[in-house]
């Protein structure tokens, strides 16, 4: 079995979130895990 692990541009593990704004509600995306999370600079990663 192979899997895949998405990789942001910091070179970490891309992080699973969801959405809660009005256009996209409990939707999932990817993004940087630093981001939100109180570091000055995430590296802006999102798909």
């Amino acid at each position: 079995m192979l899997e895949m692990i998405l990789v942001c541009y910091c070179r970490n593990p891309a992080k699973l979130n969801t959405s809660w704004s009005n256009d996209n509600p409990g939707r999932g995306f990817f993004g940087c895990k630093k981001f939100g999370s109180g570091f000055r600079k995430p590296c802006q990663f999102f798909t």
